[in-house]
């Protein structure tokens, strides 16, 4: 289920990642330029979340850990590497110090790598960010849920949860079958 109306969104298929800087596992002082990252990448995966540590991202206990974003990549990183996906990374809109520390907490080593986006630069600028200020625990601006496959930083697939949260499009199961 790809949902590439430019009214829910800026970015679709066909779009190259723009120039924004990322935060890595060493915090501040290890940014990466977005586009520049996934450049050198034939096949990559990118996926959003709203926040760390929140249930939907990351709850892995059984039998839900299949079916919870950041933890489907994990258990489904050797077969998305027979696919030839090359690098998974997942993008929060926290600081770099909280993403590392969920990444240890899920024991996503060298499966899935986790980059800050703590001022939503990235979401805002693919149109992928929304308000959970109101009723929504999150509070602020944060990433729609999402997936998309990337070649050299260009947007091959990409699948938005079309509420935003939810867990159906973007989970690793459904983007294996398009790759």
């Amino acid at each position: 289920m790809f949902h590439t109306s430019r009214t829910w969104y800026t970015v679709a298929p066909g779009d190259t990642l723009p120039s924004v800087r990322l935060h890595g596992r060493k915090g501040p002082g290890d940014a990466v330029d977005a586009l520049a990252f996934f450049k050198p990448y034939r096949r990559a995966i990118l996926i959003g979340v709203p926040g760390a540590f929140t249930p939907g991202c990351s709850k892995a206990s059984e039998p839900l850990r299949h079916r919870t974003h950041l933890p489907s990549y994990i258990k489904a990183y050797d077969e998305l590497k027979r696919k030839g996906v090359e690098k998974v990374v997942c993008v929060t809109v926290n600081d770099a110090f909280v993403a590392q520390a969920w990444a240890d907490q899920l024991g996503a080593g060298d499966k899935v790598i986790l980059l800050a986006d703590p001022k939503a630069e990235l979401v805002k600028s693919l149109g992928l960010s929304f308000d959970a200020s109101g009723a929504c625990p999150l509070g602020g601006i944060r990433s729609k849920r999402f997936a998309m496959v990337l070649e050299h930083g260009k947007v091959i697939k990409l699948n938005v949860e079309p509420d935003a949260t939810g867990l159906t499009c973007s989970l690793a199961d459904n983007v294996m079958k398009d790759l």
